[in-house]
């Protein structure tokens, strides 16, 4: 999603088998990646005049996430979840309307909410890092719905939100799984590299010793997340073709829903397409 013809590099881990970019651009040159190219920070107006079935679609992701959460934590008014990286903060909006719970979310930009912050009143957004969070928050579930992969420090980032946590807190963690078969097809033209904003590009066995180094128990991996994986697919498909990531998507919305019709019949059964969400609760001490 950028016009350029630089070439970046991953490498693997012999040890763990982590995979992650070296060398990495330095945070301040990180900005020149996040322009009108980005079609997440476009969101749905690059669609153009389909533009309200796209939110339609977001908002179904919203809604869902915000029930596949209550299966690991008991959600009223009183619970407080915390969402890093929330950037345009749709699934906090859904989660408050849903439980009438406390949201917070953080982001290093407020370009997600800046232009529209009408639309998430009651919730507190705030700008900066993980390390920026108050000692004694201690919310009851943490969210990161693909934050994770562009962490340059996630072992402490995790173990940052641990000191934070309370011994019931529910960590839910979602990222592209480089173990699967987007990956595996279509190589280094996957979405799922998206260089160089991702910096580590985890396995169900990498991020479940990820969360060990930092002092959590991981309680669940789901190999299929909720995040659409034929969202990675057509990303990767379109990347091949060499897309104009700036122009308006109108254009490619039919050829999106014919695929999407297309791909139904990989969604049988738990095959790893390229999307895994972890959750994990704090390790005990013994």
């Amino acid at each position: 999603m950028h016009p350029s013809e630089e070439i970046f590099q991953f490498q693997q881990c012999e040890n763990c088998a982590l995979v992650f970019l070296n060398p990495r651009v330095t945070p301040e040159q990180l900005k020149e990646y996040y322009t009108d190219f980005y079609l997440p920070y476009r969101g749905a107006d690059a669609w153009g005049k389909y533009k309200k079935q796209v939110d339609s679609s977001q908002q179904k992701l919203d809604r869902k996430r915000a029930t596949w959460i209550q299966q690991y934590q008991t959600i009223n008014k009183d619970t407080l979840i915390l969402d890093v990286g929330c950037g345009k903060p749709t699934f906090l909006k859904a989660c408050a309307k849903k439980y009438q719970c406390k949201t917070i979310g953080i982001d290093f930009s407020d370009e997600g909410w800046k232009n529209n912050s009408n639309d998430y009143q009651g919730i507190d957004l705030r700008v900066g890092e993980v390390n920026d969070l108050p000692s004694d928050l201690r919310p009851d579930v943490i969210t990161m719905w693909h934050y994770l992969e562009h962490d340059y420090s996630p072992v402490e980032t995790l173990k940052r939100l641990k000191t934070i946590s309370h011994e019931q807190t529910i960590l839910i963690i979602e990222v592209p799984n480089y173990d699967s078969e987007s990956r595996k097809k279509y190589g280094n033209k996957w979405a799922g590299f998206h260089t160089p904003r991702h910096t580590f590009l985890f396995t169900p066995e990498t991020i479940k010793l990820a969360l060990t180094e930092a002092g959590w128990k991981t309680e669940k991996i789901n190999s299929f997340g909720t995040l659409d994986p034929y969202v990675l697919f057509w990303m990767s498909e379109m990347e091949q073709k060499g897309i104009d990531w700036s122009k308006n998507m109108e254009t490619e919305f039919f050829n999106y829903v014919f695929g999407m019709v297309g791909f139904f019949p990989k969604r049988i059964g738990n095959r790893s397409l390229g999307i895994m969400t972890a959750v994990g609760k704090i390790a005990k001490q013994f």
